[in-house]
């Protein structure tokens, strides 16, 4: 793990170091069987120990069950080897709403928040309990950031009204958890959402290439927040297909516009080219000057 974390640093110039990798990690730790991925298919859960979202329950030892105790070593061994280098060490997790879907399947709870809201409330609730140690753990092992991933929260699924009542309290409630920077995430075409996501506490917003960095600084200038916009470099097209001359256009774009934190729109695609990713930083290095 801790290898695989640095390969983005050490292989093509990123710096920071991510762990973990999938959006299972937490469903996992909480009782569910997961399919793991590979070069071609996404992890998956194959089984959940509760079978509605009135039975759902964090487990006393959360934080200590599944790739847990690989993930605080792995944490350990890059403090070890990186600290004197100042890499940021990152630790990702899933968002209330995305770890109750991969438990129990997004449209079945898309389909109780309309029949049993109080119902999905109480175990998103629960699971934000769970999520809570998660982020003290993090902030134990001095990371430097966290990337909360909310894909789940698209207005594709949840509308912004919805996404308002239901989920900012409990993303306000894990913004206040955190002593080190953190950062939303959602996924695609998050227009709808912006508003949402700068509301809830969080030190920054990733946002993909649908979104245009323009339109998130006029939102975050019309709400008041003061949120970084970070992304948004096309991971499904451009990273992935296209030539690197494209990859620095498009960070050159991004850039002017004044992006606050050069990212990649998503996770980066395990078979992208490696000199597509080099060409991002080399863009930045260009723009900034940076020998």
């Amino acid at each position: 793990m801790a290898k695989i974390a640095s390969s983005a640093y050490r292989y093509v110039g990123l710096e920071s170091m991510m762990l973990p990798f999938d959006l299972c990690f937490e469903a996992e730790a909480m009782g569910c069987e997961v399919a793991l991925t590979d070069h071609d298919n996404s992890s998956s859960t194959t089984h959940a120990p509760f079978k509605d979202v009135s039975d759902v329950e964090m487990p006393d030892d959360y934080i200590h069950n599944a790739r847990f105790p690989a993930l605080i070593e792995a944490t350990k061994i890059l403090h070890e080897e990186y600290d004197d280098k100042d890499v940021p060490i990152v630790g990702a997790m899933s968002g209330p709403i995305t770890v109750l879907g991969q438990c129990l399947g997004i449209e079945g709870i898309l389909k109780k928040i309309a029949t049993d809201y109080f119902d999905v409330e109480d175990a998103l609730d629960a699971i934000t309990d769970g999520l809570i140690e998660q982020i003290h753990l993090y902030n134990d092992l001095d990371m430097d950031a966290i990337v909360l991933y909310e894909p789940n929260g698209t207005p594709e699924l949840i509308a912004p009204e919805i996404y308002y009542q239901l989920l900012t309290p409990f993303h306000e409630t894990l913004t206040e958890e955190s002593d080190i920077p953190i950062v939303l995430h959602i996924c695609g075409d998050t227009n709808a959402q912006l508003e949402n996501m700068m509301t809830c506490g969080y030190d920054g917003i990733s946002i993909a290439d649908d979104v245009d960095v323009n339109y998130a600084k006029q939102v975050r200038e019309k709400i008041g927040a003061d949120t970084a916009i970070c992304g948004n470099i096309s991971t499904t097209d451009t990273l992935f297909m296209k030539s690197p001359a494209v990859v620095k256009e498009e960070v050159t774009e991004a850039l002017e516009k004044g992006v606050d934190v050069l990212l990649p729109s998503c996770m980066i695609a395990p078979l992208s080219p490696e000199k597509n990713i080099k060409a991002m930083v080399e863009a930045r290095n260009e723009f900034f000057d940076i020998q």
